[in-house]
């Protein structure tokens, strides 16, 4: 009985490491939206919200744009995963 108490307890310890091992490695995976400037310029606002930390008006343009955590439009501003239309402002 004690050994298989010792085996649960292992096997607690290894499912709980993965679950943890998991759920950190997920924040590096993460997209992040840009307000692109009038001077072409990619501002970083993630968790901002629209209407509040900025706007996006008219139809003409890119507002906002949708890229992968690990790449920054202002050297590389190709394949948005999406795009809003619009003219940012801040």
């Amino acid at each position: 009985m004690k050994n298989l108490k010792v085996k649960m307890a292992m096997l607690a310890i290894v499912i709980g490491s993965a679950g943890a091992l998991a759920s950190s490695a997920h924040g590096s995976f993460t997209n992040k939206t840009w307000g692109r400037e009038s001077t072409g310029h990619y501002v970083d606002v993630t968790g901002q919200t629209e209407g509040t930390d900025y706007n996006c008006t008219g139809s003409s343009g890119i507002c906002t744009a949708v890229y992968p955590a690990t790449q920054n439009p202002n050297s590389n501003p190709n394949n948005p995963i999406s795009t809003a239309p619009g003219v940012f402002s801040n």
